[in-house]
């Protein structure tokens, strides 16, 4: 039996209206939806009316205003809760009793990024600063949860519409920063800690002098345990490779490396992979098109996916740039000093340039929890870390969504502060089981 029709009757139909229905009845709900200004169409069938219009027996929700204007506002929406449900924009009147298409919308667009902000050292949007963590729902997936109760509203009033049960899945991703400690680093960078390890600052120079002659494995080095672990539970992966220039924040090897071009050709093979533009390619487009074509030279296809070292995102500069580059799915969208869920959101969704007010090409596949965010920036110990990646598995198992997390090669190598994370990864794949 085909699904019925949903109609979302509207005076006003702008792209923000038209993005919001669309990943809330296309991508989470699968419902079948028309948007229409005329009410004549919709006769008895199903509908959404969203209107501040007078309107009776029909299922109603009230617009605060969000979606009919244009540009950006000074707009932070006070935080309440219908019962456990935190929820924004309250409007009186209506079948339910927020503006739920302009808090998926708020949340999805970021919103918040485009207003002035205090970053980080950086110049990153910080997860401490964010509506989610202040109002306390960070670690829920409140797109999916307002879209599921959304439905469940739509389906007591019209029984015939039918909603689609949504399969969770889990991605490992493997940020590759640095793929060695000692090797492939230049013979000038290599004598220049080799002379701090003998000056008694960095690493015991017998250790670098034995690694670079192949005596002992670089300490960086742990791609066969990560490749045996995947390999025994099973899971996906998408490994993602810098090809930049060396710099500061920037400490792989050079992309003509022989040993580094071996590593990316592999594991590309093997899972998948995709660009980690450098650092310094962030705000600078000929720097990233120079990244995308030297990944497409070592691999023999085009890069696609993208994710931005140190998480530097800047909305809407980045997309608009990784689109420029021909990158057309991002996975940055997570936060580097909290965990959770950035955009309000545990699935894949298209990206609203809002600056542009329209929808893009470009697909944004979020993250909800990094290694790095649990051990450097909320100082966890492992079994704590694996109670907060417990809680972010549940949520998106519970809404069907996909739960992507981020590892580094550097950080599993029991060694430099890491000591006791391989449980936790093991663990964690362990638990994000489908």
């Amino acid at each position: 039996m085909a699904t019925r029709k949903l109609w979302i009757y509207s005076p006003d139909v702008s792209p923000r209206l038209e993005y919001t229905a669309g990943v809330i009845f296309s991508t989470v709900l699968g419902i079948n939806f028309e948007i229409t200004t005329d009410r004549r169409k919709i006769g008895t069938s199903p509908a959404v009316i969203y209107t501040n219009e007078k309107v009776k027996d029909q299922f109603v929700i009230r617009p605060s205003g969000l979606l009919n204007t244009t540009g950006v506002e000074q707009i932070r929406p006070e935080v309440s809760f219908l019962e456990e449900m935190p929820v924004l924009f309250t409007t009186e009147g209506g079948s339910i009793p927020f503006d739920l298409f302009s808090a998926v919308f708020y949340m999805l667009s970021r919103y918040e990024e485009y207003l002035p902000f205090s970053p980080d050292a950086h110049g990153r949007f910080q997860g401490a600063a964010s509506l989610a963590l202040m109002g306390g729902f960070l670690r829920i997936p409140v797109v999916e949860i307002w879209s599921r109760y959304l439905a469940t509203e739509l389906v007591r009033r019209y029984p015939v519409l039918t909603i689609r049960h949504n399969e969770y899945g889990a991605l490992v991703t493997v940020d590759v920063d640095q793929p060695f400690a000692y090797r492939s680093r230049g013979f000038l960078r290599s004598m220049g800690g080799l002379v701090k390890g003998l000056a008694g600052v960095g690493a015991r120079p017998g250790d670098r002098i034995r690694t670079m002659a192949g005596e002992i494995p670089d300490p960086y080095d742990s791609f066969g345990y990560i490749e045996e672990k995947l390999k025994e539970s099973r899971s996906e992966a998408l490994f993602f490779f810098p090809t930049g220039d060396q710099g500061e924040y920037d400490h792989n090897p050079p992309f003509r490396d022989h040993d580094y071009g071996e590593i990316i050709r592999r594991y590309d093979r093997m899972y998948g992979s995709g660009l980690h533009s450098s650092y310094r390619s962030a705000g600078r487009i000929k720097t990233l098109k120079a990244e995308t074509e030297r990944y497409s030279t070592i691999t023999g296809h085009p890069a696609g996916k993208v994710r931005q070292h140190w998480l530097l995102l800047n909305m809407p500069d980045s997309y608009r740039d990784f689109t420029q580059a021909g990158l057309m799915y991002d996975y940055t969208m997570g936060f580097h000093d909290e965990p959770g869920f950035r955009a309000g959101i545990a699935r894949p969704f298209p990206f609203f340039d809002l600056a542009a007010e329209k929808a893009t090409g470009l697909t944004v596949v979020p993250f909800q929890v990094m290694d790095a965010t649990l051990r450097q920036y909320m100082h966890l110990q492992p079994e704590a870390a694996l109670e907060v990646i417990r809680a972010l598995i549940t949520a998106t198992r519970n809404a069907g969504g996909l739960f992507v997390s981020i590892w580094h090669n550097t950080s599993l190598n029991e060694g430099n502060g890491w000591e006791g994370w391989r449980h936790v990864f093991e663990e964690m794949i362990f638990m994000q089981k489908v």
